[in-house]
């Protein structure tokens, strides 16, 4: 059995994640339909945010692969709490990071939680995508993001392949460079969501609410619009980019700026709850 647990916020892990699944059941000779629940048990996909309902969940299968976007060198805040708290009993594990640049330190520092767990890693590997970190970086034309996403697509099939060889190798688990940067990030990250502001295009819709991977949302019961759990943030800005209405904003991001969300995702495929 295969089990991919996969965190994203603007969908391009969710992309691969559905790839890899797909990928992988042509090899057991299933006709996947692509949905997040497949009709068979040997291939599952689950949000992360899902399986932190439970306080201590325990994954155990043949293959498992945790796929996830990299922010500032380093896993997002849920996913290392996933990888702290969950037990462990798999023959063959696959870390992924998602990227728009670089993964720095990101893989090293699941393997080492990983092995905290006692749980062995055998493949890393990492999938270049549109960089959407809209605050930092401007997004690519317009022309160049079915580019970017065909090679995304190249990369995910290649590391199927991988996986069906049960492929390893080896992460070097030292990067002091990326380690600061990444421990710089976890401190601003909780300021940072104060700078989400909410402007009067909000219809109290609540999708905002329903994607958000760290389930840093809520909607106030009396003005039915979102207010921001800051401690829980992840800054991973799918409440901006999703919003419908372009209702979200943050610093230098107008209201009527560019948004994004990975062309082979649904919209419905996003939500958390």
């Amino acid at each position: 059995m295969t089990k991919i647990y996969v965190y994203t916020g603007t969908g391009n892990s969710y992309a691969s994640a559905q790839q890899l699944a797909a990928e992988l059941g042509e090899e057991l000779g299933h006709n996947l339909n692509g949905e997040s629940e497949f009709p068979t048990s040997d291939i599952t996909i689950t949000h992360i945010t899902h399986e932190l309902g439970e306080s201590r969940p325990h994954i155990e299968c043949e293959r498992c692969i945790i796929i996830f976007p990299v922010y500032a060198y380093a896993p997002p805040k849920t996913v290392r709490r996933f990888l702290q708290s969950a037990t462990f009993n798999v023959d063959y594990m696959v870390v992924i990071g998602t990227i728009g640049s670089a993964t720095g330190g990101a893989l090293a520092e699941c393997v080492r939680l990983l092995k905290k767990r006692g749980q062995k890693t055998h493949l890393t590997a990492k999938i270049k995508c549109v960089e959407n970190f809209v605050h930092m970086f401007k997004l690519p034309e317009e022309e160049r993001i079915p580019i970017i996403c065909q090679k995304q697509r190249e990369i995910t099939k290649s590391i199927a392949h991988d996986i069906k060889e049960q492929k390893t190798n080896k992460r070097l688990l030292c990067r002091p460079d990326s380690s600061t940067i990444s421990v710089v990030f976890k401190t601003a990250a909780p300021q940072f969501a104060k700078r989400y502001k909410i402007t009067s295009k909000c219809n109290g819709c609540g999708i905002c609410y329903r994607v958000c991977p760290a389930l840093a949302i809520e909607m106030d019961e009396t003005t039915k619009r979102p207010k921001f759990v800051q401690k829980q943030c992840d800054h991973c800005q799918a409440c901006m980019q999703l919003c419908p209405k372009k209702a979200i904003h943050f610093g230098k991001v107008t209201p009527d700026g560019r948004r994004y969300c990975h062309p082979d995702v649904s919209m419905k495929e996003m939500f958390k709850r």
